[in-house]
């Protein structure tokens, strides 16, 4: 499950919310007014559920659309009485549509779909086009209402008549003005949901820089999945060779225009080989990955992506690879954490990629092997802090 789907919800949960708040008022007020006016043994036929399911079949259909666009928004409004009409005209042949509740389904329906799809535009009307939709809604009850007492009574359909009592006039007013207070609550509520949904995309990039999204995705649904761990992974690191010396003689805009493109070539490079977690630090990445094949095959398309940036300054760039055991996890001061790898896999990378030459991948014996690749030339690395030098050797290739 992803995070968008977490914030939306399960279809199940989507699909319920589409019927009871909108496709379903329809064929549940029909199938009403259909059972009060049927003789008795109505739900033993197959009326009722020819109704119920035109409504779920429609919040089926837009759900699954997932789109806004006007012309599936329009028609999405319209599968319902489509599928109840085409049903039940099998049964009932052509005299089905000379029914007046029948003709009212595809009336609301057709009001509803103009105006959902006028608010799409979010122009100046779109509050006001809010107001019609609710008012539309709120007088489903009262034309129902109107059909079952010219039904029940044998009348001829008249408006005027109907409204002749009294008791009519003040429930029409009701509903109306009960349309009109929840369509100024939609609005607010929408606007509510705007900036919630507005705050929430942002907060969740924030997190996805600090984070990572593959690691955000796992904290949301899983409480302990920031808890430290010993973990076998592969670590990339890419340095921009001669940056300080460069840098020197560069305005500090003209250094944050290379280290942005310098970035934002990495990250590209890595779209179909997307690290648990990437890290930028001054002139070096940082990237982590669940296998050494992954990090190789990473570090040789961010060494290619990156080279044609750096050439036009007069730079360039080396990178290291090493696989083994780190202590994965959130940690730090108790108000400022943030979610590391620690762990001399960490250091040996590090190291690998210091001593890797402009356009040179350093890849230990070790990641080599974890990764099933050819040892080819070896070389000893003789690097701070470490006892022993390390076996590492050039696996630079172009990846197409």
């Amino acid at each position: 499950m992803t995070i968008r789907s977490q914030e939306t919800g399960t279809l199940t949960s989507r699909l319920m919310r589409n019927f009871f708040v909108h496709s379903g008022h329809i064929p549940l007020a029909l199938l009403i007014l259909e059972a009060l006016l049927a003789t008795p043994g109505y739900f033993m036929r197959l009326d009722p559920y020819l109704l119920l399911g035109a409504g779920i079949f429609q919040a089926l259909a837009i759900e699954q659309m997932a789109s806004h666009a006007k012309k599936k928004l329009f028609f999405g409004n319209l599968i319902g009485p489509l599928v109840y009409s085409a049903s039940e005209v099998l049964i009932e042949g052509a005299d089905f549509f000379m029914q007046w509740h029948h003709q009212a389904y595809w009336i609301f329906s057709i009001g509803f779909a103009v105006l959902q799809t006028l608010e799409v535009q979010r122009g100046r009307l779109h509050s006001i086009l809010i107001l019609f939709e609710n008012v539309l809604r709120s007088s489903i009850p009262l034309v129902i209402y109107f059909l079952f007492e010219a039904r029940s009574n044998s009348l001829a359909l008249s408006f005027s008549d109907f409204f002749e009592d009294q008791a009519h006039s003040f429930l029409a007013i009701i509903l109306l003005l009960l349309g009109l207070l929840l369509g100024f609550a939609d609005i607010n509520l929408r606007r509510s949901s705007a900036k919630v949904n507005e705050l929430t995309a942002r907060l969740r990039e924030y997190s996805e820089w600090s984070l990572g999204r593959g690691i955000l995705e796992q904290a949301i649904f899983n409480e302990n999945a920031l808890s430290l761990k010993r973990v076998q992974r592969a670590v990339l690191f890419l340095d921009i060779r001669g940056f300080t010396a460069w840098s020197e003689q560069q305005t500090p805009e003209a250094v944050v225009g290379v280290l942005d493109s310098f970035y934002l070539a990495a990250k590209s490079a890595l779209s179909s080989t997307p690290p648990i977690k990437l890290k930028y630090t001054a002139d070096e990445v940082m990237a982590v990955f669940p296998d050494a094949e992954q990090a190789v095959t990473a570090g040789s398309r961010m060494l290619n992506a990156v080279q044609p940036i750096l050439i036009r300054h007069h730079l360039s760039a080396g990178a290291g690879v090493h696989f083994g055991q780190v202590v994965e996890g959130v940690m730090g001061a108790k108000d400022s954490k943030a979610y590391d790898f620690i762990g001399d896999t960490v250091n040996t990378a590090q190291r690998l990629c210091d001593a890797a030459k402009p356009g040179e991948l350093l890849v230990s014996a070790l990641a080599s092997a974890s990764a099933n690749l050819p040892l080819g030339a070896m070389r000893e690395v003789h690097a701070k802090g470490k006892r022993e030098p390390i076996q590492a050797s050039n696996q630079k290739h172009e990846v197409l």
